[in-house]
């Protein structure tokens, strides 16, 4: 997507916010590489580091529903560290978000989402307002319930209700698109909320959820004791040798998702 060198900004997604009767805010998620995760786990915080698209400290996450892809995560790998650990949070680990963005802007600055984004929208207008709430706002008024958001299912008839001079709302269910399953150029994060924080994020007494890789945790007690630091559940997949990270992202939707209908965060 084409980036802005100005402030004229025209945020058309913002005024479209309708929670409807979703939540204030809803839990954030933070997911890595394995050896990258054990870091994270013995810091016991997320540390925040130089975005290369923003130019800005910054710790990334999306709303409610994990979309990670990882670099080379289509290429098939023996090596354990290279399989994502997701790191569910509470939504006030990060009080004061930096930005919020309908999808993946890392995504979207590097040609993930151009096969259909409009080529003359500018990335910096897809912006929602910066707060936990127009994330809900937004996943309200394009997909209605968090069920449809955690599938990628836009609300029926989103589309009849475009004005044709609403280039950046037309611009956004473009993308959004790739986000239902499916999809010629399937991608969840075209659809999935980002919220970004200009902060270290502490683990202990934020963290609902960890899912990791089973043979990550197996017999391995350091790292167990510390998980058990941090608190929190924890889950886990049954990863396999010389298949390729990204395939286990449905294991983790499935997983995050019986968590959440399991604590009443879904219904």
């Amino acid at each position: 997507m084409p980036r802005r060198n100005n402030a004229h900004f025209d945020r058309q997604l913002i005024a479209r916010a309708a929670p409807g009767g979703l939540p204030d805010s809803l839990p954030i998620v933070h997911a890595t590489a394995s050896t990258p995760a054990k870091e994270i786990i013995r810091a016991r915080k997320l540390i925040s580091k130089k975005c290369p698209v923003f130019d800005s400290e910054m710790v990334y996450f999306f709303v409610l529903r994990p979309a990670y892809r990882c670099k080379f995560g289509d290429k098939p790998s023996h090596q354990l560290s290279r399989f994502p650990v997701t790191f569910i949070l509470r939504p006030e680990a990060v009080h004061d978000p930096r930005h919020v963005y309908p999808f993946d802007t890392g995504g979207a600055a590097t040609g993930a989402f151009a096969k259909q984004a409009d080529k003359y929208v500018k990335l910096e207008d897809y912006a929602l307002s910066p707060n936990h709430a127009a994330a809900t706002g937004h996943i309200g008024w394009a997909f209605e319930s968090l069920d449809a958001y955690f599938e990628g299912r836009l609300r029926d008839g989103i589309q009849d209700e475009i004005k044709p001079f609403e280039d950046v709302v037309g611009g956004f269910v473009d993308v959004a698109r790739m986000g239902i399953e499916g999809s010629n150029d399937h991608d969840r994060r075209a659809s999935t909320v980002e919220l970004a924080a200009s902060h270290d994020v502490e683990l202990v007494g934020n963290v609902l959820l960890t899912i990791a890789p089973k043979q990550l945790l197996e017999d391995n007690v350091p790292l167990n004791a510390e998980l058990a630091k941090i608190g929190g559940d924890i889950k886990v997949y049954n990863w396999q040798p010389n298949r390729a990270p990204d395939e286990f992202q449905k294991d983790i939707l499935r997983i995050s998702q019986e968590w959440y209908r399991t604590n009443g965060i879904m219904p």
